[in-house]
């Protein structure tokens, strides 16, 4: 009897631990280094910068693994909560960072920097209910406003809009195997509420548009007919006109416009000289409509 109650002690002194303990906080739980056992009720996401095609993402004493998106994105439901290692494997890659703090039901969201065949965390990890995410892949089933999309459970929100090209379409238009970026909220169940989805195809959409990512500075933002001197940063506009890497980036009522890390911002915000990541639809002349503008720094 007395050890079955220092057992009931101790578990519920563990417990808790881990409810106290923040996103880098003193009370985080070391997860254990073999394979295969329970996971647990925190959600992980992060961005991988400069990662590599096909880098997969895993929690190290857990079953638990995604692939990376074409844009460094992952996600991972059920992990356990308070301190984690995660090994990043692929294209000659095989690098751990520790990740601490995680806690059951909520979001922690991490960027990491992977140089020289290792990894480390870049900033501190943040732990929220909900978080801002977006990431891309092919869907693999639909039912109603349910989808799954590599591996990811999304549900559209009663507002969501549906793209393909610069068109707006229903959700039921969205066929399986069709490949999809989606933005949205992610939840502390690991579900992502979408509010946009843009359906993205390998051969030429709408028009002969086609779906690509710019990555660059600013080299200039057009100039008004009333900046005869041809400034590269004239009056603000809510909707610039800009060239990144020589292509001529247009923007208009539906862009949406962020930061890195991932807040809101303003197209008055794209001056030349900044580095951004613009994602959207090339079209025939060589111009590119933009759907998504991220501006590095504030």
């Amino acid at each position: 009897m007395r050890r079955k109650h220092f057992v009931c002690r101790f578990l519920a002194g563990l417990a808790a631990l881990l409810a106290a303990a923040g996103c880098g906080g003193s009370a985080a739980v070391t997860a254990p280094e073999t394979e295969g056992l329970a996971t647990g009720s925190a959600v992980l996401q992060g961005s991988v910068m400069a990662a590599p095609a096909g880098l997969r993402v895993g929690v190290v004493g857990t079953p638990l693994v995604a692939e990376a998106d074409d844009e460094g994105q992952f996600a991972l439901a059920q992990v356990p909560a308070g301190t984690i290692t995660l090994r990043l494997e692929g294209a000659g890659i095989d690098a751990r960072v520790s990740v601490p703090g995680l806690q059951d039901g909520l979001v922690t969201s991490i960027k990491v920097q992977l140089a020289g065949g290792s990894a480390q965390l870049a900033g501190a990890p943040s732990c929220t209910p909900t978080a801002d995410t977006f990431f891309s892949g092919k869907i693999e089933s639909i039912a109603g406003a349910r989808l799954v999309v590599s591996g990811r459970a999304v549900e559209a929100s009663p507002t969501v809009k549906v793209w393909r090209g610069n068109k707006g379409v229903t959700l039921d238009s969205l066929q399986v195997g069709e490949k999809v970026k989606i933005w949205g909220t992610l939840r502390g169940d690991g579900v992502v509420i979408a509010g946009d989805i843009q359906a993205l195809t390998s051969e030429p959409g709408p028009e002969g548009w086609t779906w690509v990512v710019l990555n660059g500075v600013v080299e200039s933002v057009k100039s008004s007919s009333l900046d005869i001197h041809g400034n590269p940063n004239p009056p603000k506009s809510s909707y610039p006109t800009f060239v990144v890497k020589g292509v001529t980036v247009t923007t208009n009522a539906d862009t949406k416009f962020r930061w890195s890390d991932g807040g809101a911002c303003s197209g008055s915000e794209v001056r030349a000289g900044k580095t951004v990541t613009v994602e959207g639809w090339k079209k025939p002349d060589g111009t590119v409509k933009g759907q998504v503008v991220t501006l590095g720094g504030k």
